[in-house]
């Protein structure tokens, strides 16, 4: 060996028993590494379980790409979402007359403020002309967009300014009080981005959404994105002042963040479908930010309006000519009812389709035209869906009998604005001693952080009148007005009639946080 050159050492073949050896030491040392040294393995069993799980176990692999895939992969859904919708979304700049508020007359956010956080306002200032700021989507490739209708009603013009920084002239295509949504058109001569309309009645709670608005362009702040999840469905109820309250409420809520000049904006499905349009927050606490609980009208509804928006400037609707009430526990056990479904009628109205019908107080509607009846506000929107002229069916249950009445809707128009514009006195008589109230429902005074109580609810005192002077407060529920007793809206307005004359001072049963006080209050 000692003959052999070094070249001869490197290259002399090894006896094979040598690499077998290496090569079973290599595999051992492999199969301790897998296992985390636990060898030999408890027993066969484990085994076997070990590798049935290993199989029904996805690999990494399957879960994530390799490093430099998932760094540069598929991006979040959110994204092509918005990348979607965000080149329909519009800002809306509206000049109006505006009344003083607590906060500067020529500030865009006063609507938005008095809208989304209910402050009462501290003085009155003479009216002078301000603006508001809002959002839309545009909704047709040649210019219609959708919006809420308190962002542009009663506006003298409207700007609107698609992303790309263009601004435009609109025109009020139409307007709806009642479900607070308009449509405008802007003439272009290229065609735009426009967003699809999805199915708000298939959105399931617990969904992602996002809202999109663009509130404020000039700042930079064009095409905020906000995420969340549908967090309930079919909200009603709500209040947000005399002007601004819709008559017909089937909201969406969700978490996704809807802020001041993001209103009238589209939420959206993880689909790029529109559901809905953004209204409104509300915040029981009365802390004036954003806490999570948003509201959008759904866009099925606003689909229902539409074609009527774009044809007529506005909404023909059904009309039975009844007043509804909900039913409560006590009601229900009053009448001998098996449920708190359906609605009572407390009224029925002269020469109205449920008059000839022979509808009668103290019906109980259970069901419309074969569909189930929960309450009022799904009675009311049930209807509002159909047209002038429709027969539909009610069907009824009067002192444990069922039955069923025939009808044929009216014009709703013919009845509600049959008086037209309200008067000077009529104006004044709807804010009597300074007041502002709505009728007391549950979840009205749970905005107000109150306990419930039949009655009508303050929801603004004017500073400085006699209301304020007498002691009144923002979520007070009065219950009766010198003698006469008080148990919603309707009943207010009578006694005010009534009173509006009195020279002495008129005294008030009022429920302040669960607890009684009366109140004197002096006409000024």
């Amino acid at each position: 060996m000692d003959g052999l050159n070094l070249s001869e050492r490197f290259v002399k073949p090894v006896k094979p028993f040598l690499p077998v050896v290496f090569a079973f030491l290599l595999v051992g040392l492999g199969i301790l590494l897998v296992t985390g040294c636990d060898w030999p393995p408890s027993s066969q069993a484990d085994s076997q379980a070990s590798a049935a799980s290993e199989v029904a176990k996805p690999t990494a692999d399957e879960f994530l790409p390799n490093k430099e895939a998932f760094l540069s992969g598929p991006e979040s859904p959110f994204v092509r979402v918005a990348e979607t919708v965000s080149p329909a979304v519009v800002n809306i700049r509206a000049e109006k007359v505006v009344k003083g508020t607590r906060y500067h007359d020529s500030s865009p956010f006063d609507d938005f403020f008095r809208r989304f956080f209910g402050e009462v306002p501290e003085r009155r200032p003479p009216a002078q002309r301000g603006q508001s700021l809002g959002s839309g989507f545009i909704f047709r490739e040649d210019g219609y967009i959708l919006t809420n209708n308190h962002v542009v009603s009663g506006a003298d013009n409207i700007s609107v300014t698609l992303p790309n920084g263009s601004t435009h002239t609109a025109e009020v295509v139409g307007l709806d009080r009642d479900t607070d949504i308009a449509v405008l058109k802007i003439e272009v001569e290229e065609k735009l981005p426009s967003a699809g309309l999805g199915d708000s009645d298939a959105l399931k709670v617990g969904e992602w959404v996002m809202a999109i608005g663009n509130p404020f362009p000039e700042l930079g702040l064009d095409r905020t994105v906000t995420v969340g999840v549908v967090s309930a469905k079919g909200r009603g109820n709500l209040y947000f002042g005399p002007e601004d309250t819709p008559q017909y409420q089937n909201y969406i809520q969700t978490d996704a963040s809807i802020n001041p000049g993001n209103s009238g904006g589209p939420l959206v499905n993880i689909r790029g479908e529109v559901v809905g349009i953004n209204s409104a927050i509300t915040n029981p606490t009365g802390v004036g930010f954003n806490i999570g609980i948003g509201f959008a009208i759904p866009i099925d509804l606003a689909k229902s309006v539409i074609p009527d928006l774009v044809e007529k400037g506005k909404v023909s609707r059904g009309f039975i000519g009844i007043g509804l009430q909900d039913i409560n526990r006590s009601t229900a056990d009053a009448l001998d009812l098996p449920s708190t479904e359906g609605v009572l009628v407390r009224e029925v109205e002269p020469g109205t389709p449920a008059e000839k019908a022979g509808v009668e107080i103290g019906d109980v509607i259970t069901g419309f035209n074969g569909k189930r009846v929960v309450n009022g506000q799904e009675l009311m929107i049930m209807v509002a869906a159909k047209d002038p002229g429709d027969e539909v069916t009610l069907d009824i249950l009067r002192k444990g009998s069922r039955l069923t009445k025939n009808l044929t809707l009216t014009d709703r128009d013919m009845f509600v604005s049959r008086a037209g514009a309200p008067t000077p006195q009529e104006e004044e008589e709807q804010e009597w001693l300074g007041l502002q109230v709505s009728t007391s429902t549950r979840d009205l005074v749970g905005q107000y952080n109150v306990k419930f109580k039949p009655g009508v609810i303050v929801v603004q005192v004017d500073p400085g009148s006699a209301a304020e002077e007498g002691g009144l407060r923002t979520g007070d529920i009065i219950v009766k007005m010198d003698d006469r007793e008080i148990e919603d809206s309707d009943d207010y307005r009578r006694a005010v009639t009534a009173l509006k004359d009195k020279k002495k001072a008129v005294l008030l049963l009022v429920y302040r946080n669960g607890e009684p006080l009366f109140a004197a209050v002096k006409p000024g």
